[in-house]
């Protein structure tokens, strides 16, 4: 029993022991003695300042440009499966391949000519 157990329990142990080694060594090897500081800096995150929270309303193309990217991202994803599943239909499976490859580049291109990838 202890046979098919044990990669379970290697795999755990260095699963606690790495992250443990790592946070022991970052403490023993600090150069800087450790203390509180009452007003910790924050830390620097993409330009935006670390002041109160302002809340503002973000525009409706963010929120079509992420819909977008996420229609064309899933389609593409499905691209690779279907054509490895349509592999074995030949010809009839390259076919339906295009049809699907060029439906994606058609609604692409639709979007693109309404305008609705510029940024404003």
């Amino acid at each position: 029993m202890l046979d098919s157990w044990l990669p379970f329990l290697i795999y755990g142990f260095f699963a606690l022991a790495i992250p443990s080694s790592m946070i022991f060594a970052s403490f023993a090897l600090a150069t800087k003695p450790h203390r509180r500081v009452r007003g910790r800096p924050l830390p620097f995150e993409s330009g935006v300042s670390d002041g109160p929270p302002v809340h503002s309303r973000f525009t409706i193309s963010f929120y079509l440009t992420a819909m977008l990217f996420i229609v064309f991202d899933i389609e593409l994803a499905f691209l690779y499966p279907i054509a490895v599943t349509l592999r074995d239909d030949g010809v009839l499976g390259l076919v339906v391949l295009l049809v699907f490859v060029f439906t994606v580049v058609e609604a692409l291109t639709y979007v693109w000519k309404k305008g609705a990838l510029e940024w404003r």
